[in-house]
Formats: structure tokens, C-alpha cells, sequence
């Protein structure tokens, strides 16, 4: 990698640092992320699938 790429790495991973300073909000990412990957797989396998179900079973408490 270039100095340059490794400076747009460093300031990327800087601003998302920022964005997601608590664990509450890393964690709050990650489910959202896990619901749109979800639901890409579930597309990819031709499932029927319901994004307000999905939802609303990630918005349980964790165990």
C-alpha cells in the first residue's frame, strides 16, 4: 500500500472510532449490519423472509 492509502485507512478507521466511541453504539452497527446480511442470504436462497420479523427479532434483549 501507498503512504497516501495507508493515510485514507488511518483516517477512515479514525471517523468510525469517533462515530462508535461506546459499545452500545459498535453494537447497535453490528445489528444492523447483521439484519441487511440476513436478509441479502435469505434473497440469495430464495426463503421468504419479512424485514419487520427480522427486525423486531433483533430488537430482543440479548440472552
Amino acid at each position: 500500500m501507498t503512504r497516501k492509502q495507508l493515510q485514507q485507512l488511518d483516517q477512515r478507521l479514525n471517523q468510525w472510532r469517533a462515530s462508535h466511541a461506546s459499545a452500545a453504539s459498535v453494537r447497535a452497527a453490528y445489528r444492523r449490519e447483521v439484519l441487511r446480511f440476513t436478509l441479502s442470504s435469505m434473497a440469495l436462497e430464495n426463503e421468504p423472509v419479512n424485514p419487520q420479523r427480522l427486525a423486531k427479532l433483533l430488537d430482543q434483549p440479548a440472552r
